[in-house]
Order: structure tokens, then sequence, then C-alpha cells
């Protein structure tokens, strides 16, 4: 576990995709997603290398409900974690709302594989201890509402140290595989909807929210001055 920026620390054995620990101490102890399902052990092993347990946590944050995000809610829950998501993605963890198949369009064939795997192995339903919405405040951090790769993705932004977390809506490395760094928008193949995630991301910005630094659900942090360096992407797409 690495420490990112006081109080986040990153789980940075997980490959699959990000996890960060907001360790305000005993009481205030809060992950951001949970990993792929396959990961479970090595998310296990990185709170463990921390002194935590998962009964140590105050409660997991969820940015949207794909199964690399959500894929150990479930288990975490069962456990005593409280699991929070927005409202929208809520009701699909709840097979409220029916869970739309992901399709190939425009994405690569590795893509295509990507999104097959997640229809057939979605993450494990589960009634989420509290639905979020647009606005609330938790754990330190504002709850912005930007659907489009998900009906429910959410950013949290860290009040505190004015970190974004930014779940797959907005990366630092390229999809669909997210093995080169680089600023990067919702991939087709894993989004509901681009052009609603597209416009999400721009009124977020629009709204003039400040951070300093990206901690997106794929990649590499981006520390210092990121809010200036996603707005110079934004603008030459």
């Amino acid at each position: 576990m690495r420490n990112v920026i006081a109080p986040i620390r990153h789980l940075r054995s997980l490959l699959v995709s990000n996890v960060f620990l907001v360790d305000g101490g005993a009481g205030d102890r809060w992950l951001i997603d949970t990993g792929h399902v396959t990961e479970r052990m090595t998310l296990l092993l990185e709170l463990r290398s921390a002194g935590l347990g998962p009964r140590d946590l105050t409660g997991v944050l969820l940015t949207h409900r794909h199964s690399d995000h959500a894929g150990n809610a479930a288990y975490l829950q069962r456990r005593g974690v409280r699991i929070y998501a927005h409202e929208a993605d809520a009701d699909v963890l709840a097979e409220r709302t029916r869970r739309l198949p992901l399709v190939r369009g425009e994405g690569s064939m590795m893509a295509g594989v990507l999104a097959a795997i997640e229809n057939r192995f979605p993450a494990e339903s589960l009634v989420v201890d509290r639905a979020l919405q647009d606005g609330d405040t938790i754990a330190g951090m504002e709850v912005h509402w930007v659907p489009g790769h998900t009906d429910g993705s959410v950013f949290y932004r860290h009040a505190t140290t004015r970190a974004l977390l930014s779940g797959d809506t907005l990366l630092t490395a390229r999809p669909p595989l997210t093995l080169l760094p680089g600023l990067a928008t919702a991939y087709p193949t894993f989004t509901a909807d681009m052009a609603r995630a597209h416009a999400s991301l721009q009124a977020f910005h629009d709204k003039g929210v400040e951070y300093n630094h990206l901690l997106a659900g794929h990649g590499a942090p981006l520390l210092g001055d990121a809010r200036s360096r996603v707005l110079a992407f934004l603008a030459g797409r």
C-alpha cells in the first residue's frame, strides 16, 4: 500500500482496477471501490499490510457498479462493511433495474472480450446500505453525479486534499487495457451512453469545481495541477 497524499493511500498490488483507502484513523476508514473478485485475496492482503481487516473499514464508496470496481462489495458487506453507491447504480446492484449488457460497438476485439466477461460475470447483487445522490457529502467528500459510463457513475472530491476520485469517467491510462499512460475518457464498449458521459464530464468542469490531484479508476495517480491538465486534454479532443 502506497501513500498518495495524506490521508489517501493506493492499494497498488491490485492490477485490474485502482482501489484507494481514505484513512482518517479508527472509525473513519473508507475504501473507494473494491476491485475485481479475482483479486479478493490481494485486496485482503493489502489491507492486512496496513494492519486492517474488513471490520476496520467504516464503509466502501463505489464510483460505479462494474465488476472490476464493485466485485468485492457484497463480500465485504457480509463481513459488516457498509456499502454506498449512487442511487441509479444501487438499483441495478439490487436488481430493481435491469442490467443492460455491454456491446462491443466501436471498441477493439479485446474490449469485446472484456465486455462479454462483464456481461457473464457482473458484480454480485447487493442492497446498498445507503444510496447516494448528487450533492451529498460523505467521508469528507463531495458526491458529483456524472452519468454516462453507467447511470450511477460518480466523482468523489476529497475536500481536504482537493483530490478527485474519478472512477472510469476520467482515466489516467488509455483503455481498453489501460496499460499505456495518458488521460482518457470513458471507453465506448464499457459505457452505456458516450454522449451523456462526455456531457457529464464537461458539465462537471463547467461548474468550476477545483481539484489538484486526479485518482482515476485505472492509471497512475496524477498529482499536482491535475485540473488544468485535464482541461487542456478536453480542449484538444
